[in-house]
């Protein structure tokens, strides 16, 4: 995967630590099996948007918080 998709699964670790979930716990909480969820901390998989929901409001943060920044990423659209 992409450094993008690696630095997602790194920020979504510590932020779930900061909670004080293990990772089976939060998966359990927000409703996604173990090894999927663990694929998405390790930057194995990409992620739909209503996931994202999903960990955001499990996690009481905003997108910032979990997501790169853009100009980190910045894709040229020329």
């Amino acid at each position: 995967m992409s450094d993008l998709v690696k630095e997602f699964g790194e920020k979504l670790r510590l932020k779930r630590k900061e909670a004080g979930y293990s990772q089976e716990s939060f998966a359990a909480y927000v409703g996604i099996e173990r090894g999927n969820y663990g694929k998405m901390e390790r930057g194995n998989v990409n992620i739909k948007l209503e996931t994202l929901y999903k960990l955001i409001n499990a996690l009481n943060c905003e997108f910032e918080d979990i997501l790169p920044t853009r100009l980190k990423y910045k894709i040229n659209l020329d």
